[in-house]
């Protein structure tokens, strides 16, 4: 144990010199895939019914796609991708950066239509520059993704900060050093690793302003672990793991991973997820046992439940994202009714990290009764809001995150898609 504390030590300092300008440039690429004007922007929100006093729009955008320099495991060089919305302005800007939600498909389009970037248009036109990070293995990165990975996922967020910056230079946008970080589902575990690993790097340049994980599974040795053992609407989620984990850590001794999937599993799987371009989530559930241990061999799941020292609990615990000391303010959205991503995960994580030393942290349940998707309009809502406190106000803790009038008006859709759901027990994809 003496010995434990210089390694981290060492580790830490190896890694911070591993991400600084030094290593630099980072950017390899730029396109500009698309400009929209406010009238452009005015006329897509028109479309969508979205309200302006909830989402003003206030600046034209252009879009770029961008791939950058990240380094992987063992330290080699590789390319990851992603979307970069900048607000066309003359002023200063805040940085947003967005974590999506899972997919197991490798290619990734641009698109208006896609609701989660669509997220990112929304704070872009607000005068945010929104970036979208791939992660790892996503988009045109190279390699396979790693799926709930804290690490990778908070590297794809740090390097593409520093490309983005660097491309700043080129498109003559300024930051006015305020940093957000969001993101929904896996992307709320991804902006907890973000905020984490960022504020272990103490770069002077790019410090957290505030973080809004939303419905995120950080907890997955405590409460998310216990969706595997019973009926679960996603059950892809074990599977996605214990291949991505094998990647990372070679938690098995096996040659073949597939091998620990029962039939026809075994021989199922691979096509979801060796270059998979085209088959979704939705296909792979359908598949899927509905509860997800069944899709393992018997002495796997034996192991895991009885062997404290079974590589995969043990890696599994490592990625967890539940005691540590957030020096920068963290909101933790979610909604009670989520079937997919157990609530209780921001519970454990809010109470972990207020016992690690975190001073502002709390909670918000946007719903006791909406599901996942369903949950993440207003996740995003009062994740926006939250921000836009720290932009317009700086930490005054006195200012309130949704005006009144606005959180009348929000109240009143929410009670609406409430009795909506539980009239017809259907999850929106929102998300």
């Amino acid at each position: 144990m003496k010995y434990l504390l210089p390694a981290c030590l060492v580790f830490l300092c190896l890694f911070a010199k591993a991400v600084t300008p030094s290593d630099g440039p980072y950017l390899l690429s730029y396109k500009l895939i698309k400009s929209h004007t406010k009238s452009s922007i005015n006329d897509m929100w028109k479309s969508k019914k979205v309200p302006k006093i909830a989402m003003p729009v206030k600046e034209a955008v252009d879009i770029y796609e961008i791939t950058y320099r990240v380094k992987w495991i063992d330290s080699t060089w590789r390319q990851a991708s992603g979307i970069y919305f900048a607000p066309k302005t003359t002023k200063a800007v805040p940085y947003m950066m967005f974590g999506h939600g899972t997919q197991i498909q490798k290619n990734r389009e641009i698109s208006d239509k896609d609701a989660q970037q669509f997220i990112c248009l929304s704070f872009a036109t607000d005068g945010y520059a929104a970036m979208y990070p791939d992660y790892y293995g996503i988009g045109k990165g190279e390699g396979n993704h790693l799926y709930q990975h804290a690490w990778s996922e908070a590297m794809s967020f740090i390097y593409m900060l520093y490309a983005v910056d660097e491309l700043n230079k080129q498109i003559n946008l300024q930051s006015n050093g305020q940093l957000f970080i969001t993101g929904y589902s896996q992307g709320g575990h991804a902006a907890m690793a973000a905020h984490k690993y960022i504020e272990e790097l103490n770069d002077p340049r790019f410090q957290v302003t505030a973080s809004s994980p939303m419905s995120g599974a950080y907890d997955m040795t405590g409460e998310q672990e216990k969706y595997m053992f019973k009926e679960y609407p996603r059950p892809f989620y074990l599977p996605y793991l214990l291949l991505s984990y094998q990647e990372a850590y070679r938690i098995l001794e096996v040659e073949n991973i597939y091998s620990i999937f029962k039939a026809p599993f075994d021989t199922l799987l691979p096509r979801f997820f060796e270059q998979n371009d085209n088959r979704t989530l939705d296909e792979l559930n359908k598949l899927m046992p509905k509860v997800p241990k069944d899709v393992i061999n018997d002495s796997m799941v034996y192991q895991y439940v009885n062997n404290p020292d079974f590589a995969f609990k043990k890696r599994l615990a490592e990625n967890n994202l539940t005691n540590w000391n957030a020096k920068a303010p963290v909101q933790l959205c979610y909604c009670q009714g989520d079937r997919e991503v157990n609530y209780k995960n921001s519970e454990v994580a809010y109470a972990g990290m207020k016992a690690a030393g975190s001073k502002n942290i709390k909670l918000n349940n946007l719903s006791n009764s909406l599901d996942h998707n369903t949950c993440a309009a207003f996740a995003v809502l009062a994740t926006k809001y939250y921000f836009n406190r720290f932009r317009d106000h700086g930490s005054n803790p006195k200012m309130k995150d949704l005006p009144g009038f606005k959180k009348f008006l929000i109240g009143f859709v929410k009670r609406s898609e409430e009795k909506k759901y539980k009239k017809n027990s259907r999850d929106k994809a929102y998300l």
